[in-house]
């Protein structure tokens, strides 16, 4: 069952596989042409170093992360002083001199709106399938209407317990729609032993954008 749980344990336990110490290399190919100060949403965001990539082009960067330990870590690992409000729920860590903060809490319980772009490397694929409507439409609702987003999914076959989990093709389409294409994709079996199994036939990761 992932559970807050689940995360907040994985966390404090280190068990953070899914972290990349360095930029997406999708996000940098990828990432559509927005005007700076563009607001950018990047959720369930961990101590990626895409925010301060985001950041660093002039955007202003909205991270959504459950793990206060992951939130401390970021700030620590890029010398970044902040201060820290309470909003209900919800904890807002703000960098100083620079246009990027992270809301600590249960992203669900996130309601800002007006985003004009959202990232999502490593979002969709934590969602337990029963969740990832709601995931959607609640993200939708963070943004306007001309939205960008950038999203990356993993798809495989094979059993495994746990995230990240396989979305497929055309779950993502039914998910968000006909506006979203796949821009590129590789199969990561050919390209790192981790993901070799006998059970396993492929691991694709793909890369998808909707622009506004």
């Amino acid at each position: 069952m992932v559970t807050n749980e689940f995360w907040l344990e994985r966390w404090q336990a280190g068990r953070i596989g899914f972290h990349r110490d360095e930029v997406n290399p999708w996000l940098i190919q990828y990432w559509p042409q927005i005007g700076r100060g563009a607001k950018v949403l990047v959720p369930l965001c961990g101590k990626s170093a895409d925010l301060l990539w985001l950041a660093n082009q002039g955007y202003d960067v909205t991270g959504v992360e459950l793990s206060p330990m992951a939130v401390v870590e970021f700030f620590g690992d890029n010398d970044l002083t902040y201060q820290t409000e309470q909003v209900g729920s919800l904890k807002v860590h703000t960098a100083h001199g620079l246009a990027l903060r992270i809301v600590e809490g249960d992203y669900f319980d996130f309601h800002e709106t007006g985003f004009d772009a959202c990232y999502d490397r490593a979002a969709l694929v934590a969602i337990p399938e029963e969740k990832r409507e709601q995931y959607v439409l609640h993200t939708k609702q963070r943004l306007t209407p001309e939205a960008t987003l950038l999203l990356i999914t993993l798809s495989y076959d094979g059993d495994q317990a746990g995230p990240p989990f396989s979305v497929l093709d055309f779950e993502v389409n039914e998910l968000w729609g006909d506006w979203i294409r796949k821009l590129a994709s590789e199969d990561l079996l050919q390209l790192d032993e981790r993901y070799q199994s006998h059970e396993r036939t492929f691991y694709e990761e793909s890369v998808w954008r909707i622009t506004g």
